[in-house]
C-alpha cells in the first residue's frame, strides 16, 4: 500500500546561503512520499539559483509578505494528507518524517512535534522539561521514544508555551484552514496556529524528546539570536497581547490568568534588560510598575529569585 503523501512546505527570504541544505534534507528522507514546495518570500539574493538546481521541487516566488503569508501560500499548493513547514535555515535528520508519520498513524493523533539540537549547543525540548513539573505533567504515558498528549494536556501545554517551532512540527492537511498561519503575528505565527487547533476541538499529539532536526541560529533568525529587548518587543507585547484578543473568548479563567502572568514577566524581563543597557529609568520604572499590577505575587517571586542568585554569584551569600 502506497504511504500517505507528506507536503512539505519551506519559506525562504533571502536564505541562498542555508536554502540548499534545506532542501536536501527535506530530499533525503527515508519517508518515501512527498511534495516538497519552496515559496521564495521576495528574496533579493541567489536564492531562486540555489533551488533551481534541484529537481522534484516546486518553487514559488511571491512579494514579500512575511514568514506567516509564505506558509499560506505554500498550503495552498499542498495535496499531501499531511504537512510539515521546515524553515529554509534548518535541516531534518534523515528519518524525521519516518518517525513522525509513523507515531500518528499508529496512536491516531492530530499532530506531533520532534525535538532538535541548535547550532549554539541548545537541546530544543530540554529547555521547555528541565523544570520537574513540567516532566510529570506531560511525560506521564510514553511509547518507546514518545510521549503521548491527551486533549487536556495539549491545551494546558500551548496555552502554558510554544515548545513547537514551524520545523517540528507534522500536522494533518485537513486540520488546516486555507490561512492556518496567522499573518498579523510578527513572531508567534506557529503558536497562534497551535492554539487555533487546540482551543477549537479537542486534540491528541505526540512529542519526542529525540533531537530529529537542526536548527541553524544566526542574526537573522526571527527569534533565536535577537537581540532580547526586539524580542520581548515583537513577542513579549505585540503577538501575546493579540493571542489575548484573538481567543479571550475560548479560554477560561485560570487560562487567561496564565497570559496575565506571561504578560507581567514580560513587563518585567522588559525592564530588567532596559536597566542592564542603561535605557532611561523612567521606561524600567514604567515596565517594573506594570509587571507588579498585573502579577504582584508572582513578580515577587520572580524578583525575590532573581536577587538570591545575583547576591549568590557575587558570594553574598556563602561568606
Amino acid at each position: 500500500m502506497t504511504p500517505p503523501l507528506v507536503s512539505v512546505i519551506i519559506p525562504t527570504y533571502n536564505r541562498g546561503a542555508w536554502v540548499a541544505a534545506a532542501i536536501r534534507s527535506a530530499l533525503a528522507q527515508s519517508y518515501p512520499c512527498t511534495q516538497i514546495i519552496v515559496i521564495d518570500d521576495g528574496s533579493t539574493d541567489d536564492t531562486r539559483t540555489q533551488v533551481a538546481a534541484f529537481e522534484g521541487v516546486e518553487y514559488y516566488y511571491q512579494a514579500n509578505a512575511g514568514q506567516a503569508a509564505a506558509r499560506n501560500a505554500g498550503l495552498r499548493h499542498c495535496i499531501g494528507t499531511y504537512v510539515a513547514s521546515l524553515d529554509s535555515d534548518d535541516t531534518w535528520s534523515p528519518d524525521f518524517l519516518t518517525a513522525g508519520v509513523a507515531a500518528m498513524q499508529k496512536h491516531a493523533l492530530d499532530f506531533v512535534f520532534l525535538n532538535w539540537t541548535a547550532s549554539n549547543g541548545h537541546n530544543g525540548l530540554e529547555s521547555f522539561l528541565h523544570l520537574p513539573e513540567r516532566r510529570q505533567r506531560y511525560c506521564a504515558q510514553s511509547d518507546a521514544e514518545w510521549w503521548l498528549l491527551e486533549a487536556t494536556q495539549t491545551r494546558q501545554l500551548f496555552i502554558e508555551t510554544c515548545p513547537a517551532p514551524s520545523s517540528s512540527l507534522l500536522l494533518r492537511r485537513a486540520d488546516l484552514p486555507p490561512s492556518a498561519w496567522n499573518e498579523s503575528m510578527r513572531i508567534a505565527d506557529d503558536w497562534c496556529l497551535m492554539l487555533d487547533l487546540v482551543l477549537s476541538r479537542p486534540r491528541r499529539g505526540a512529542f519526542t524528546t529525540v533531537a530529529h532536526w537542526q536548527k541553524t541560529v544566526h542574526g537573522g533568525n526571527i527569534y533565536d539570536g535577537r537581540d532580547p529587548l526586539a524580542v520581548i518587543q515583537e513577542l513579549g507585547f505585540h503577538d501575546e497581547k493579540q493571542l489575548v484578543t484573538r481567543f479571550q473568548h475560548q479560554l477560561k479563567a485560570p487560562e487567561r490568568a496564565v497570559f496575565r502572568q506571561r504578560l507581567a514577566r514580560n513587563n518585567f524581563e522588559f525592564a530588567y534588560h532596559n536597566w542592564k543597557v542603561r535605557n532611561p529609568t523612567r521606561t524600567v520604572v514604567r515596565h517594573l510598575t506594570l509587571a507588579f499590577a498585573l502579577a504582584p505575587l508572582i513578580i515577587f517571586r520572580h524578583s525575590l529569585k532573581g536577587l538570591l542568585g545575583h547576591l549568590k554569584k557575587q558570594q553574598w551569600l556563602t561568606r
